[in-house]
């Protein structure tokens, strides 16, 4: 079977297409297209007016990686996001519902069905991998080698990077960024774990549309008890998670972070014990692992017994401490947060003084935290301290703006000084 001829310009429509520089140019103007992308256009346009099934195509773009129809909807929206077509009214990319796409713009290329060769086309890094072997006495090929690893190891930093960020847009970047990996790579642990968490938390957190409100409690907790999880859509990403972060653990054993993304999973599909027991194996493999000793409380709580999830709270926290320096990007969103949590659990209990040293603790590292402010603040009015609260409350508003708790507090000082 031929390869096809990635080197060569052909045309769709309007575009002047150059899958060897992961380029389209029409009248002066130049896109750059992402590898996945590519390979999505270069398959329909090999067969022009032909529907290609969803599963021919996410066969043939994700070989041996197990994926889902959203991934292929958000390959298909960036290639007419690039081409400027119109999902509702197309002239390149036309959905044929419940069966699949086709290019309906012309192509002028001597591309044929025939040309294509999976392993060719979608595999190459692969074939870079073979390419190093043959001049590896050279050592032009462990320089290439050494250049793919590089480029997956960064593009897997800025997707944990993202993915910590906790918000709708930076977790579809770290799924995007994730799935960029594994086109290469597909047996990348590291990618495979955290495509699984990112794809738990689309369940958990947005399982609404795009432009839809969010949901404003995001909790796994409050997840499972609202049954969001228990829906057809969560279900089948939980399930691929699954299948993804169990493939992770059997492919790196020995890293924590693939056992934490299992039983962040497991613990998503209703599956406590399994769950513990993968997060505990992740803490017994990194003692600070962070993640999966807040996970571990989690379950905890979700179970009833909140006056187990205080110490791993605690121990979390302790390990973010230790650890801020190598992941200041992924715990600073957090770390106080965390803190917060805790102070709060103390004085769920009447033990004021360690709430107060909680909220103070927070406050070294943000000073200008807002949620530790109000709660110190109104820990100190409780006692009589209402210069003091009053005082930490207008510090805050000058320097950062007013904050409601806070104004309460203050103004129920200013009845109580009347």
């Amino acid at each position: 079977m031929k390869t096809i001829p990635l080197s060569k310009t052909w045309k769709v429509g309007e575009w002047t297409v150059r899958p060897s520089l992961r380029r389209i140019e029409r009248a002066g103007e130049s896109r750059a297209i992402e590898p996945k992308v590519m390979d999505l256009l270069v398959l329909l346009a090999s067969r022009p007016g032909e529907v290609i099934a969803h599963d021919e195509i996410l066969a043939a773009l994700w070989p041996g990686v197990v994926v889902g129809d959203d991934t292929l909807a958000r390959s298909v929206s960036k290639l007419r996001r690039a081409l400027g077509d119109d999902s509702k009214s197309p002239e390149y990319v036309e959905t044929v519902s419940k069966r699949g796409y086709r290019i309906i713009a012309p192509v002028e290329s001597s591309v044929r069905a025939s040309d294509l060769s999976r392993a060719s086309l979608l595999t190459r890094g692969r074939v870079l991998i073979a390419a190093a072997a043959l001049v590896a006495l050279a050592g032009i090929g462990f320089w290439l080698l050494a250049t793919r690893e590089d480029s997956s190891a960064a593009l897997i930093a800025r997707a944990r990077d993202s993915y910590f960020q906790f918000t709708r847009a930076d977790n579809e970047a770290a799924i995007d960024l994730y799935e960029s990996v594994l086109a290469v790579e597909p047996d990348n642990a590291q990618a495979l774990a955290g495509l699984a968490a990112a794809l738990v938390q689309q369940a958990i957190r947005w399982p609404n549309a795009p432009g839809e409100p969010d949901y404003t409690r995001t909790t796994l907790g409050e997840a499972l008890t609202s049954g969001r999880t228990q829906t057809p859509s969560a279900r089948a990403r939980l399930e691929r998670a699954r299948a993804l972060a169990e493939r992770a653990a059997r492919l790196s054993p020995s890293n924590d972070f693939t056992h934490q993304a299992l039983g962040l999973t497991l613990a998503a599909l209703g599956q406590f014990d399994s769950a513990r027991a993968a997060h505990e194996r992740a803490v017994a493999l990194n003692p600070d692992a962070w993640g999966a000793l807040i996970n571990l409380g989690d379950l905890e709580d979700i179970e009833g017994r909140p006056q187990n999830a205080l110490p791993l709270y605690e121990r979390a926290y302790e390990a973010m401490e230790r650890a801020y320096r190598e992941e200041p990007q992924r715990i600073r969103p957090w770390q106080s947060v965390l803190g917060i949590l805790i102070g709060d659990r103390f004085r769920s209990t009447a033990n004021v003084d360690q709430a107060e040293a909680w909220y103070r603790r927070v406050l070294v590292t943000a000073p200008l935290n807002p949620g530790a402010t109000s709660r110190l603040a109104e820990l100190l009015a409780a006692r009589g301290e209402r210069a003091a609260a009053r005082q930490l409350c207008a510090n805050l508003a000058a320097r950062a703006g007013s904050e409601p708790e806070c104004a309460r507090i203050v103004a129920e000082i200013g009845l109580a000084d009347e």
